[in-house]
């Protein structure tokens, strides 16, 4: 009798019964909600590392940096990032090709005491003063990339090198001196106030979105990543890879020149020494930590740009607790030394 209830009672409910669900599983899968939220909110951190990294520095920052959620304190991050912003977009399809821009810095020198003989010397135009810069960029970008692509010279050396030519021609032409006091016309380009910001954060805002639209939205984004990812097999499936590669060195040139000639606008002189080797760090690490890869192949606009955003959140916080200036440079190289280890590692796997 007893061996044939226990049957019954293991047996399945008879055809139409409906089982009787224990009380304790709607308790079990109340408790397993959260833990899928929080996969769910990983995964999201996974997919945006760039913005994570962003927020949790505006988070940390606010609760722990007197003075740093102050409106003003907000427009001066946007005022010092809007230079650096315009920049990391050429160094991040460069990056995306495995390739670097060492004379970023140096076009940036450049670019300024040419526009600074140029508007004050010559008394050149405004308009004609920015063609002419970019001209320039455009050349010096052109150089670095015949070399590179056709001569078969590493980037890092070929950049290397035109960087200090770059640097050389720039001490030459302006014979060590700084031009000031430049003309009101050529000021205005980057700095017209439009709600309450200089017009220079809106200009580095559209370069932003068209370069954006480029990489995310056109062939030409989708041939720089293949050819990134391998460059042989890239030019198999029918990529232009001399033409691609060519043409990042010409838009970094030409970005870094842009960049060079707003400065010269917003300290209202031009200098030989601007920018140099320093920008060129800051600038490489800003697309590292938005997620651009030393290694070619990956890189976004937007992440780019938080990233310039959040290094100069770091820097911002650095000066207003009134800790040395060094520590943030120790902050940059740590960052892209933690970023070449992570790559290395990953490619062994792989």
């Amino acid at each position: 009798m007893s061996a044939r209830v226990t049957e019954d009672l293991q047996a399945g409910p008879e055809p139409g019964e409906r089982r009787e669900v224990p009380s304790e599983a709607p308790a079990a899968a109340a408790k397993k909600r959260p833990g899928i939220t929080s996969g769910r909110l990983l995964e999201w951190v996974g997919r945006n590392v760039a913005l994570s990294i962003f927020l949790a520095l505006i988070i940390l920052a606010s609760l722990f940096v007197k003075n740093f959620a102050a409106l003003d304190n907000a427009a001066v991050i946007l005022k010092q990032s809007a230079i650096p912003a315009i920049a990391v977009i050429g160094m991040t399809m460069v990056l995306m090709t495995g390739g670097i821009d060492l004379s970023l810095g140096y076009v940036v020198g450049l670019a300024s005491i040419v526009s600074g003989i140029m508007a004050n010397t010559w008394l050149w135009p405004a308009p004609a003063v920015l063609t002419a810069v970019l001209g320039l960029g455009v050349a010096v970008g052109l150089c670095n990339g015949l070399i590179t692509q056709f001569m078969r010279v590493p980037a890092f050396i070929t950049t290397l090198g035109s960087g200090y030519v770059i640097y050389g021609l720039a001490q030459i032409i302006s014979q060590g001196s700084i031009i000031n006091r430049l003309p009101k016309s050529f000021l205005a380009i980057g700095r017209t106030p439009m709600l309450g910001l200089p017009s220079a954060v809106f200009l580095a805002l559209g370069v932003a979105v068209a370069f954006h639209v480029l990489i995310s939205r056109t062939i030409f984004g989708r041939q720089l990543k293949a050819f990134g990812f391998g460059a042989r097999a890239a030019a198999l499936s029918g990529v232009p890879c001399a033409r691609i590669n060519v043409s990042v060195y010409a838009l970094c040139s030409t970005l870094a020149a842009l960049s060079g000639l707003l400065f010269t606008i917003r300290v209202n002189a031009a200098q030989p020494n601007m920018g140099g080797g320093s920008f060129t760090f800051e600038v490489v690490t800003a697309a590292i930590v938005g997620g651009t890869s030393l290694f070619g192949g990956v890189g976004s606009v937007a992440n780019s740009v938080l990233g310039v955003l959040s290094i100069k959140i770091i820097e911002n916080c650095i000066n207003l607790l009134g800790v040395s200036y060094h520590l943030y440079l120790a902050v940059q190289g740590a960052i892209i030394l933690v970023a070449i280890v992570v790559g290395n590692l990953t490619n062994r796997r792989a």
